[in-house]
């Protein structure tokens, strides 16, 4: 399998983009510092120093300032969801989730991509049945 395929396959295309498949590396990203997050997002692309133990991480986004997120990591053959609840600020300064470091928050369409020092999430939208 080719990286393409395997982005293409973690990475479905959004709800309004099932006409046109785009692979991930073709999207174009753009600063979001003043985006409102709101909604459920799950992760398509984990590099860096996250994909060495995370598989996949969901994030659940309030417009009141919360979140709640889950991650399912693999550590040592064993698979293990960790989860945490907190609050979000999303600024010039870029995304700070519990009065951290602040992350570079880029946007897509429906989806978004967090860049940080030690590498990047690519997240997409998806719809809370």
């Amino acid at each position: 399998r080719t990286a393409e395929s395997v982005v293409l396959t973690c990475c479905p295309p959004a709800p309004d983009e099932r006409m046109v498949v785009e692979p991930l590396a073709e999207r174009v990203f753009e600063p979001a510092p003043t985006r409102q997050l709101e909604g459920l997002f799950e992760s398509c692309d984990i590099q860096g120093d996250a994909a060495v133990s995370l598989r996949k991480i969901y994030y659940l986004f309030s417009p009141d300032g919360t979140y709640t997120a889950a991650a399912l990591a693999e550590v040592a053959g064993k698979f293990s969801f960790q989860t945490l609840d907190g609050i979000w600020q999303n600024d010039a300064a870029g995304l700070v989730l519990d009065g951290g470091d602040p992350v570079v928050l880029e946007q897509s369409g429906d989806y978004l991509r967090l860049v940080a020092p030690g590498g990047l999430v690519v997240l997409v939208r998806k719809e809370l049945l």
